[in-house]
């Protein structure tokens, strides 16, 4: 019987975005937040390499590549909270492709997204 494996890594980085919004909203003025970061990893012993899941500093070096960073040009989509969740998603998909994750992101202590591998 496998034994399935969960890790928790929480990290942040700091950087601007301007909405583009079909409404009114203060959000379309350039504005930064410090984006604050939790991944969640599962897999199984089968996934393990070295005795490790996942190596925490190569999920740190994925979520700092957006510090400091004006995310709309980073990412090729409306830069929200929700967008932002699911590049890292993607970029952490495509490092460990057999393993799953749940990616929460907060634009400010109060505001959160959620985005989740299929079959975390």
């Amino acid at each position: 019987m496998e034994r399935k494996i969960s890790l928790k890594i929480r990290h942040h980085f700091d950087a601007a975005h301007q909405l583009k919004l079909p409404y009114i909203s203060k959000c379309q003025n350039l504005h930064g937040h410090r984006w604050n970061v939790t991944v969640f990893i599962r897999g199984d012993e089968s996934n393990l390499k070295d005795g490790i899941l996942a190596d925490f500093s190569k999920i740190k070096e994925k979520i700092d590549n957006f510090d400091h960073q004006y995310l709309n040009d980073l990412i090729d989509a409306n830069p929200t909270a929700e967008n932002i969740a699911l590049s890292l998603l993607f970029s952490f998909e495509g490092l460990y492709p057999k393993l799953k994750f749940k990616v929460r992101v907060y634009e400010s202590p109060n505001c959160s997204v959620e985005v989740v591998s299929d079959g975390f």
